[in-house]
């Protein structure tokens, strides 16, 4: 069995993720607070991830599996991680470093969406994408 993963986020749901943008994991960890991109933030510790709002949720793995969506559990994103950081160039390679060090702090893993976007216009994305996620996790 996996272990839990959470996020807090605002009371309304969880923050829907822009999927029109896409960057690699160091850059959403380091660059992207405050912004979106294609993945989602979850962490082991449910204490360690209170950027987003007050309101604790639980990724439900099992429907996030099912449906063809990907957690990256915290070791592999570190093993990723410490991948970029040895073999990328300079500027993705101190990237990936600092977000090493931000990842281990928060136990972050991240979620990858693989939702069929074809037919939804950009203008629509985010919406769409907030009333597509809240399904995979419940409110604590």
């Amino acid at each position: 069995m996996s272990a839990d993963y959470f996020r807090k986020d605002q009371a309304d749901g969880v923050t829907a993720p822009d999927l029109s943008k896409d960057c690699s994991f160091s850059e959403h960890i380091v660059r992207a607070r405050g912004k979106r991109t294609q993945l989602t933030s979850v962490s082991l510790s449910p204490e360690k991830i209170r950027d987003f709002g007050p309101v604790l949720y639980q990724a439900l793995q099992p429907e996030i599996n099912s449906d063809g969506h990907a957690l990256v559990q915290h070791s592999d994103l570190m093993s990723a991680l410490r991948d970029a950081a040895n073999s990328s160039q300079k500027e993705e390679r101190a990237r990936a470093i600092q977000a090493q060090r931000y990842a281990r702090r928060r136990k972050e893993g991240v979620l990858q969406w693989s939702f069929d976007v074809t037919g939804v216009e950009k203008k629509d994305m985010i919406t769409w994408a907030f009333k597509n996620i809240q399904k995979y996790f419940k409110r604590e």
